[in-house]
């Protein structure tokens, strides 16, 4: 499997994601990044208390339970600006995986 990832911040809900692309199946998928939420949450406490976070949150949520169909890196880049991201703060590494 060609697996790669990025870490990024959601450009609407400023939450920490993880993108992760597999350019052999063709489809990119997203996942709340808990470790940097965990950290988050431990230096910021009045984060837990903001309403926009919190219901980010939740909309990420309904993000990640979506594979988004991609045919090879060109596309996905072009699917994560259609969505707001900038390319320019995604840097996506291949995963070794055993």
């Amino acid at each position: 499997m060609n697996l790669y990832k990025a870490h990024a911040v959601h450009p609407q809900t400023d939450v920490p994601l993880i993108i992760y692309f597999n350019k052999r199946d063709g489809y990119v998928t997203f996942a709340k990044d808990e470790e940097v939420i965990h950290i988050l949450k431990s230096i910021r406490e009045d984060l837990w208390e903001n309403q926009r976070f919190l219901a980010g949150l939740d909309n990420v949520e309904r993000l990640c339970h979506t594979q988004y169909p991609v045919s090879n890196f060109k596309e996905m880049i072009e699917f994560l600006q259609s969505v707001g991201f900038n390319k320019d703060d995604l840097e996506f590494k291949q995963m070794v995986l055993h």
